[in-house]
């Protein structure tokens, strides 16, 4: 008896340490955020998106990488594929020159999560992207972007980066079943011009027997 005694008393300050350290590192959490400049954040951080942005419509990749991005960046496009590294962004951005004559964006941010101190920071907001393409009319894909930015000796640098849109509701989808659409009408006028050439060939071989 005296030792199932004991084993719970042991069992209940094992809880109630554990509690305490709980309540202890939360508090501390919660102070070290209170302590924490939010205004002096947001204000950095919106001009870091607007310069990084600018670099982006100018298309000074290299020296946009270089200036604002982690050398191991990881970045996820809007067609699904992911890029490593400053070189694996550049290659990227080569593949969309081929069809893609400029592109530009005007980023604004709706969602700031603020973590670590004010050391690490997830981000998200409307890119308001713009695309003028090599063999076609302009698009706006209104995508979403999200972001992880880390503060390394005093610089923020953009860690990941990822870019969303609509996969169903969208301006390129609207130009393809737009040109799906002229597509099929000529096809169908052909047939029925061919078929009325044939009919009039069979209409006037009857009338000359």
């Amino acid at each position: 008896m005296r030792t199932c005694f004991l084993l719970g008393l042991g069992f209940l300050l094992a809880v109630n340490a554990a509690t305490v350290r709980a309540q202890e590192a939360a508090t501390e959490y919660t102070q070290s955020q209170a302590s924490v400049d939010t205004k002096a954040i947001d204000a950095e951080l919106d001009k870091f998106r607007d310069e990084l942005f600018h670099a982006f419509n100018t298309g000074g990749y290299p020296a946009m990488l270089e200036k604002y991005c982690h050398k191991d960046i990881i970045a996820t496009w809007q067609d699904g594929t992911t890029s490593e590294g400053h070189q694996g962004v550049i290659a990227e951005f080569d593949k969309l020159k081929q069809f893609i004559d400029k592109m530009t964006v005007d980023a604004t941010t709706d969602k700031r999560l603020i973590l670590n101190d004010g050391n690490l920071v997830i981000s998200s907001g409307e890119m308001k992207d713009h695309y003028v393409l090599g063999r076609g009319p302009s698009v706006n894909l209104n995508s979403r972007w999200s972001a992880t930015l880390i503060k390394d000796n005093d610089r923020w640098l953009l860690a990941s980066f990822s870019a969303s849109t609509n996969a169903f509701d969208n301006e390129v989808i609207s130009l393809y079943l737009t040109s799906q659409k002229y597509t099929i009408s000529a096809a169908a006028g052909l047939i029925g011009m061919g078929l009325g050439l044939v009919l009039s060939r069979v209409i006037k071989r009857r009338s000359r027997a």
